[in-house]
């Protein structure tokens, strides 16, 4: 197995000069990256891009691929393994929007925040180099009008594992957690911690099935198939089976197979009809409703009621 480079103040600063944990959609560094020296014995490392984005994430678990997964669809923003940096620094959203930077809180940083909780915020190991705290998921929330308030931290963990099904206050783990959870009261942003349990049934799977199809550009020469048909048939597509989509595209519009397939996939992933994706799709019978009101519904969650 590969070895890891050995940390110095070198190396910290020019990674930090090179962009890390820093930037916005594709231009984003993450502080953490997936490399030939870090396998996880426990964890699906997962190295893909999230739909809409090209930049290929680097998430530790399973877990956290399908969490960014769905917070996508849900149509947030993801930065993975977001750095909190030990000094004070600037808000998760600054530079998002230039001219509102001044009106952005500063965190403490996590010096401070780890001195104050009374625990050891630590270094790297073998260095007297503060550690770089990293937060698991980042998620900028465009229907948050307050930007202050429109980045929502999340920390995934394996919720239905005894250390946090019953907390030990003395576990470096829950700690670390108190932390994350100070940081973000610091700066008036919400923070949860979850994982793929917390979300209903084969929702995960028929994403990740659908998520090649969430993009297609205006100018594509397949928008202008999708909108004839959506104009045409929108209206009764609710009440159909959802095998009718394909075949409708199939013999009225001369779509190949692989066309008429992304197209509907296309449509289920956003929403075109209103389908509960939490829900096992049957192609025999119609789309169940609910897939608004559950896009609603997290969006509410990760906002916790910030509008």
């Amino acid at each position: 197995m590969a070895r890891a480079p050995k940390v110095t103040w070198k190396r910290v600063k020019e990674a930090m000069a090179s962009g890390m944990g820093t930037g916005f959609g594709e231009s984003y560094k993450p502080v953490l990256e997936i490399k030939r020296w870090n396998p996880s014995p426990m964890s699906v490392q997962v190295f893909k891009a999230l739909p809409r984005f090209k930049r290929e994430c680097h998430f530790f678990s399973h877990s956290e691929w399908y969490l960014g997964l769905l917070f996508s669809w849900v149509g947030a923003q993801i930065r993975e393994q977001f750095p909190l940096w030990p000094g004070q620094h600037n808000h998760p959203e600054y530079s998002r929007y230039p001219e509102l930077d001044a009106s952005l809180p500063k965190s403490v940083g996590m010096i401070e925040i780890c001195r104050v909780a009374g625990i050891e915020h630590g270094t790297f190991v073998g260095t007297n180099i503060p550690y770089i705290w990293s937060m698991d998921l980042c998620a900028h929330m465009p229907w948050v009008s307050d930007l202050k308030k429109a980045a929502c931290l999340i920390s995934v963990k394996p919720l239905e594992s005894e250390q946090y099904l019953y907390i030990d206050p003395l576990h470096r783990g829950t700690e670390k957690l108190e932390c994350e959870r100070r940081y973000a009261n610091q700066l008036g942003i919400n923070y949860f911690i979850g994982d793929r349990t917390l979300y209903p049934g084969p929702i995960f799977a028929q994403l990740e099935f659908l998520a090649d199809a969430a993009t297609l550009p205006a100018t594509h020469p397949w928008s202008y198939t999708l909108n004839s048909f959506l104009n045409h048939h929108s209206d009764v597509l609710q009440n159909e089976p959802l095998q009718s989509i394909r075949e409708r595209l199939i013999t009225d519009y001369n779509c190949s197979p692989a066309q008429a397939t992304f197209l509907k996939n296309h449509i289920l992933w956003n929403q075109l009809i209103d389908c509960d994706l939490s829900v096992k799709l049957k192609e025999s019978q119609p789309p169940k409703k609910g897939g608004l009101a559950l896009i609603q519904a997290i969006r509410n969650s990760m906002a916790g009621g910030t509008r």
